[in-house]
């Protein structure tokens, strides 16, 4: 039995499996906030832990892999910390980055995430090997995630940049949101990407309008432009996603892709559909 986990800025999918020899495979998913160690502390994940654990009837995985948004070099050191306090001293714990669970749940070749970050990597599944171009983060990059889009479109909702028609599709969805109580959220509060990428829904949501259609397309666009072109992408090839965003705009993706000359593979709102 070993627990599998993919942890993102917004959420964190547990998934105890039990491939028990000559019984049918047994899994249990759980969900808690998520797990990113640049914004959540050593307690936190313990917690989120320990509420799993409680969940599951207590039942102790051997083998316990943690696939996580920001695990790298000591934060992911951070992270087994806490996954060690939680689990008996006979469990394997593995902390790995969200985009290697991304591209093994996806398989070989072009590998993206396009959920509330964005990063795209070249995957060598034979050797377990990524070539990554680096996203710089919700700031700096993360072109086409869910926090850019949901900036976009917060930003011209309070700066009346907006058709007025879409202005009313805005407040139906998310009522009447004031410049105050969003610079309350992005320059104050915690998590402002995750903040951000709950706006993001809206453009999914409303795709038959022409604002929605150009804002999703111009995301897209930039993501292949500054992180997939980066990776020297061959003619024709296979280009593969996983996260909301790409589940929710899989149709701007693949004309996007087609205009660079790739092919898109699979499309998994969820990596740990691919890894159990």
């Amino acid at each position: 039995m070993f627990l599998i986990a993919d942890s993102g800025s917004t959420k964190t999918t547990w998934c105890l499996v039990d491939k028990t020899p000559g019984q049918p495979k047994f899994v249990q998913p759980f969900q808690t906030q998520g797990l990113n160690p640049l914004y959540a502390t050593e307690e936190e994940i313990v917690v989120a832990a320990r509420q799993v654990v409680e969940q599951s009837g207590e039942r102790m995985p051997s083998l316990v892999q943690f696939y996580g948004a920001g695990c790298s070099g000591e934060r992911s050191e951070l992270v087994e910390r806490a996954l060690r306090r939680v689990f008996t001293p006979m469990t394997r714990v593995e902390v790995a980055s969200d985009l290697l669970g991304a591209c093994r749940a996806l398989g070989d070749g072009l590998c993206c995430i396009l959920g509330t970050g964005a990063i795209a990597a070249r995957y060598d599944a034979a050797h377990d090997q990524m070539q990554t171009a680096s996203s710089l983060g919700y700031i700096l990059g993360d072109e086409g995630s869910g926090a850019w889009l949901g900036r976009q479109v917060l930003s011209d909702y309070l700066k009346e940049q907006m058709p007025q028609r879409v202005r009313s599709l805005f407040a139906e969805d998310f009522g009447e949101v004031s410049a105050e109580s969003a610079i309350e959220h992005v320059y104050r509060q915690p998590f402002p990407n995750r903040y951000l990428a709950t706006f993001a829904v809206f453009v999914g949501r409303h795709s038959d309008c022409d604002y929605c259609q150009r804002l999703g397309y111009q995301g897209i666009e930039l993501f292949f432009k500054r992180n997939v072109q980066r990776l020297n992408p061959r003619s024709g090839e296979s280009i593969s996603f996983v996260g909301s965003v790409a589940d929710g705009l899989q149709d701007t993706l693949r004309v996007v892709a087609e205009l660079h000359d790739l092919h898109v593979g699979r499309i998994l709102k969820d990596p740990i559909e691919g890894l159990i």
